[in-house]
């Protein structure tokens, strides 16, 4: 036995299974393809509350987007998979072997283009299958990274209830319970019908419950020196002004001196302003609430067995930030600009920078409904022809609702009717600008999507001829999809609105007036709704041959032909050789492709969002304005971005291999390495805004203007549209290492994996330089790829305790270069300079008791993150997919701490 597949193949004694990345049966589950298995026992071992946690603790996932993105992001909740940090839409997600819709809030850019994990109840699922190899010959698109595909329970008359509660300190609490039976036994009755629901929830943590994420103004050492550094929005209450130098200041702080609560002073150059500490605002973990349902049916029918699975599943998840920032026109003639402006100096039209604090924080409530279902017949034909012929039906649908975000236009016609002075502290509004500004408040649907996909598929496999050397088998198959998506912005979201709260039409030429289009204050938005739909069809075949005894070739190809894009053909050669009963050797290479999504090809150009970093206005930039007819924001601030689908946007093309082995020197030893490499062409991407703010006139194509319609200014704008970057390289090696003995405690079973990731480099433009993310979060990647990622765990089981110890480690990198402040003994600021700090190697331990009380009940308890590590901290501030949170890089690491959890099951 050389590894987790051939347990498959004891449980199933010698019944033949189809495991994941290949279509052909067989009851030596040890393929050429490098998969791990995560059995039911694994998936309670290891803590996991979730799909999502459960994933993220695999060595080879890396790159997956987490529910702490929405913190500040338009993401509904997703949460997704990437292996081997190629994307997660390089990653194809099955349940029980077909595929499934991917999520009907993914971007017009590609983001959350993949599955969405909070889809799945873990409750329900038997074992997971990780392939870490692409599968595009089999699978077709997307299977570029590899395959994970979910197994459920099913034909068990076995019922089983758990509950469980979780406490970390601070917030973020789970509550869960779930519920699973099985009716009719296949063997006697020739029918099973098993049904399982599953709830849980959780409470929100806040950015004050974690110290090292409850500001934006952080001192640190590094290189012997001190530093500062202070993450802030130039929008902050009081308000922020342009003087006639062009300058940022504040009229408070020149004022009274200082700045007040929840500011900070902040010297820029020529500007001299306080800063708006919204990192303290934050609610770094959301909350979250999910109910799924899943029921299956099984019936023999002689030779033959029809089924059909249904799975249904909510998310609810809502998101906290700092209440909404904007700018506010202020013209010679307000009494505003005679109380508080002329006696500073200022002599000119202006415009405020000011945060609607009184409105309180801006809310999203995010929900992502799926229903997945499949219907076929399996069985054997022709005496010895294994098929399966099922159609599926699968659907995700997005929804997200807002509240703290009034109209620009609402906003400015308070300022012009005397009643908000965004010139006073929090609190200190009138009665009636209270009223006003509640009055204002847009609180309702404001965006949203649908996906679906429809499929018929039918595949089987033989065993053609028996050779010398072992049976030659073929499998093959044919499929077709037809793939839907529907963008549903609100109208308001559209910018087709004159009242947002009272849902008033506008008139889209009007310029001034009551019917004059509003817009979002502070984050404008006309979104443009768009359909499209993809239609494919493809065909496969597999063969395996049987070269010498215990030596198989496998081949495979296929093609395909896309509606919007034509044809591509795709194959794999493989081989498994075992030179003896304890070692093993394999290897494979291929080729793949990956679609473009509806939304990359079809979106319509739109407003998308702001820069995840602030940017002060550099000559270059400045530059690339006026070519705009626009102009540069004052100080330090976000831009606005906009992007659109591209028709001639190609697909991505794949070539990989992996080469491996397995041996087992010893009956209760286990080890193996598998070494793999995959090359993609024609990237879909945008350019990072980094590199393109770094350099902006490099990069003409990627600016344009945007107009800000509450103060009439047109500003400079980032233009990041999809396109085809260039060409990646990466590589690693995926380790394992298990062993199962006894003693005189008990039996005791260890297991270590871990991945190496040996090159990572991608282009950014055609024939541009190639640039790495392997522990160096560097200017022009957004973001880190680790060296290595890995778990170690030990479980020992006495009589009818198993306790279990784990430990989690991944590697440090090079943050990003960022500019700080030099401090000097006194604590006073001396300058300014850039730096890149190291981030440590993380570990964090998990332990957990198992007390089989009877076969009836079991109890466990124990801790994630016992030693309750905090996450390292991480100065840079920017990146792809991150959230607001500051202080530590919430894609890479936890915030939750210690976790102490308790479940107790029961079977009947």
């Amino acid at each position: 036995m050389l590894a987790a597949q051939e347990t498959l193949a004891q449980q199933t004694s010698l019944e033949r299974v189809e495991i994941t990345g290949s279509a052909i049966r067989r009851v030596d589950a040890e393929t050429a393809l490098p998969v791990v298995v995560i059995q039911r026992a694994d998936i309670e071992r290891s803590g996991a509350t979730s799909v999502v946690d459960l994933m993220q603790r695999l060595p080879a996932i890396q790159g997956s987007t987490g529910e702490s993105a929405s913190v500040g992001g338009e993401t509904f909740g997703f949460s997704g998979i990437s292996v081997h940090d190629l994307g997660e839409s390089r990653t194809l997600v099955l349940l029980n072997g077909h595929r499934m819709a991917i999520f009907g809030g993914q971007t017009l850019t590609g983001f959350a283009a993949g599955f969405d994990l909070n889809a799945l109840p873990i409750a329900a699922i038997e074992r997971v299958e990780v392939l870490t190899d692409g599968a595009s010959a089999l699978y077709g698109s997307d299977a570029v990274a590899g395959v994970v595909n979910f197994i459920t329970k099913r034909g068990t008359t076995e019922g089983q209830v758990s509950v469980g509660y979780s406490s970390p300190k601070g917030g973020a609490k789970e509550t869960r319970f779930s519920v699973t039976k099985g009716i009719g036994d296949l063997d006697k009755d020739g029918w099973n019908i098993l049904g399982s629901y599953a709830h849980d929830e959780r409470t929100l943590l806040r950015s004050t419950s974690r110290d090292y994420a409850s500001t934006g103004r952080v001192f640190f050492s590094a290189n012997g020196k001190n530093y500062r550094f202070q993450q802030y929005s130039a929008s902050p209450i009081p308000a922020n002004v342009v003087d006639d130098n062009g300058n940022l200041v504040n009229p408070y702080l020149i004022t009274n001196g200082n700045c007040p609560e929840k500011t900070f002073r902040v010297i820029d150059g020529s500007d001299d302003f306080c800063g708006f500490d919204f990192v303290g605002e934050l609610e770094i973990f959301p909350i979250r609430k999910r109910d799924a349902g899943f029921l299956s049916f099984t019936m023999n029918l002689g030779a033959h067995q029809a089924y059909a699975d249904l799975l249904m599943s909510q998310s609810k998840q809502t998101s906290r930030i700092a209440p909404v920032p904007g700018s506010i026109a202020i013209p010679t003639t307000s009494p505003l600009f005679s109380q508080y402006l002329a006696p500073i100096g200022i002599t000119q039209d202006t415009v405020a920078f000011y945060r609607l604090y009184d409105l309180g924080k801006r809310t999203s409530s995010d929900k992502a409904d799926f229903m997945d279902f499949v219907a076929g017949i399996k069985g054997t034909v022709f005496k010895n022809w294994d098929y399966d012929a099922f159609y599926t039906h699968s659907q995700s649908k997005a929804a997200s609702n807002v509240s703290g975000y009034p109209g620009a236009l609402a906003i400015s016609n308070l300022r012009k009717s005397g009643l908000l002075n965004p010139f006073v502290l929090a609190g200190q509004q009138t009665p009636a600008a209270n009223a006003a500004i509640a009055a204002v408040n847009y609180n309702g649907y404001w965006n949203g999507g649908k996906s679906t996909l429809d499929t018929l598929n039918l595949r089987g496999s033989t065993e053609l001829a028996k050779l010398p050397a072992g049976p030659l088998a073929l499998a093959a198959g044919v499929n077709y999809n037809r793939e839907k998506f529907q963008s549903a912005p609100s109208l308001f979201a559209q910018g087709l609105l004159a009242d947002p709260v009272a849902g008033t039409l506008c008139d889209p030429n009007a310029t001034s007036g009551p019917t004059q289009c509003d817009q979002r204050f502070g984050d404008a938005a006309a979104t443009v709704p768009y359909s499209a739909d993809r239609k494919n069809w493809g065909v496969f075949a597999e063969l395996q041959i049987p070269i010498i005894k215990d030596l198989e070739v496998t081949l495979s190809a296929r093609h395909d032909n896309y509606s919007d894009f034509g044809n591509t053909d795709n194959g794999k050669a493989a081989f498994r050789w075992k030179l003896s009963p304890q070692a093993l050797i394999r290897g494979s290479v291929g080729t793949g492709f990956h679609a473009p999504t509806v939304p990359q090809v079809a979106a319509a150009p739109q407003p998308f969002g702001v820069t995840s970093d602030k940017y002060t206005c550099s000559a270059g930039l400045a530059a690339v304005a006026a070519a705009n007819g626009a102009e540069c924001r004052p100080g330090s601030q976000q831009y606005d971005v906009v992007a659109g689908g591209n028709p001639l946007l190609k697909p991505e093309t794949s070539r990989q291999a992996t080469i491996g082995f397995r041996v087992e020197p010893a009956s209760w030893l286990s080890a193996g390495a598998d070494f793999w490499w995959v090359a993609v062409k024609d990237v879909f991407g945008t350019l990072p805004e980094q590199s393109v703010f770094l350099d902006p006139t490099a990069y003409p194509g990627s600016w344009t203007s945007a107009l800000d319609v509450g103060t009439g200014k047109r500003y400079v704008a980032f233009n990041a549209g999809n396109l085809n970057l260039g060409k990646s390289y990466s590589s690693g090696i995926d380790f394992d290492i298990s062993s199962r003995t006894k003693t005189p405690f008990g039996g005791l079973d260890m297991k270590f994996n871990a991945t190496y990731m040996l090159r990572e480099v991608a282009q950014q433009v055609i024939n541009g330089p190639y640039y790495s993310a392997i522990g160096d979060y560097g200017d022009n990647v957004g973001g880190v790829t680790f060296r290595v990622q890995g778990r170690a765990s030990a479980a020992l089981k006495t009589g009818a305790f198993t306790n279990t110890l784990a430990m989690n480690f991944k590697s440090g990198y090079k943050d990003a270069t960022t500019t700080v402040e030099v401090l000097d003994a006194a604590g006073n600021v001396t300058g300014t300079e850039d730096v890149r700090i190291d981030v440590p190697w993380h570990y964090t331990f998990d332990w957990q008791t198992q007390w089989e009380m009877n076969k009836t009940f079991t109890f466990t308890i124990g801790a994630l993150n016992l030693f309750n590590r905090k996450p390292p901290f991480a100065v840079s501030t920017g990146g792809v997919n991150r959230g607001q949170q500051f202080g530590y890089d919430d894609r890479y690491y936890d915030s939750r701490g210690r976790t102490w959890y308790v479940n107790a099951t029961a079977r009947f």
